[in-house]
């Protein structure tokens, strides 16, 4: 079930015959809501959701010093960690579909139009806030920072971007059950590309091996078919 569902998140839409059959199929709140949320292309709505409200501000403890990078990685995996075996392929589509979400709001917040707003305080705990500079921006571009190449002074929502490296690029390997993710990293890849001064050698390198990666998937599908 979940390969086909990464399948369909990739293309951007159910056919009808898939939305019956997946409406049938996920019986997990947890997950069914975002989906659809993400189909309809109410992206803001997924990043909205009670779900990723509690997996940002259900811990309201800090560790002293913490940066925001830091802290949304360490959320990511006590969510997936925190988990029953049988429920944990859901909870890897849940933050699937929060990066998703997230890239498409960034890449709409930047180029595409039209603009997005949303109140960043209000998806983060005050403790966490009160030991960041005054202009938020500034810290998550500081964290956007590779290679010595700043970030685009003038580059909008860069949590957005933020939020979906952590899920990507620093917890996939607590993502077992998707195929897909190295196609959705290259997306991230190239919008965080797209906002450094120069290009970067990490991305570069993470690129190489999510193109490995999704080459390895294709072969599986294709010995499979």
């Amino acid at each position: 079930m979940l390969p086909d569902v990464e399948l369909c998140v990739l293309r951007g839409f159910f056919t009808a015959t898939e939305a019956a059959e997946w409406k049938q199929n996920i019986t997990s709140e947890e997950v069914g809501s975002l989906l659809q949320s993400l189909m309809e292309g109410d992206f803001k709505a997924v990043l909205l959701s009670p779900q990723v409200l509690d997996l940002l501000t259900g811990d309201i403890t800090c560790n002293s010093g913490e940066n925001i990078e830091d802290f949304l990685e360490r959320r990511v995996l006590l969510y997936l960690n925190t988990v029953p075996n049988d429920n944990a392929a859901t909870r890897e589509v849940v933050l699937m579909v929060v990066a998703v979400a997230c890239l498409h709001m960034f890449a709409q917040s930047n180029w595409t139009g039209p603009p997005i707003t949303f109140s960043v305080p209000d998806l983060l705990p005050t403790g966490l806030l009160s030991s960041q500079p005054e202009n938020l921006d500034e810290a998550f571009q500081a964290s956007l920072l590779l290679d010595g190449e700043s970030v685009y002074s003038l580059v909008v929502n860069p949590f957005l971007l933020l939020l979906a490296r952590v899920i990507l690029v620093k917890c996939f390997k607590k993502m077992d059950s998707l195929q897909f993710v190295s196609w959705w990293t290259l997306r991230y890849i190239s919008l965080h590309q797209q906002i450094l001064e120069a290009r970067s050698a990490q991305l570069l390198s993470l690129a190489q091996i999510c193109m490995d990666s999704g080459k390895d998937v294709l072969l599986k599908l294709c010995k499979a078919n």
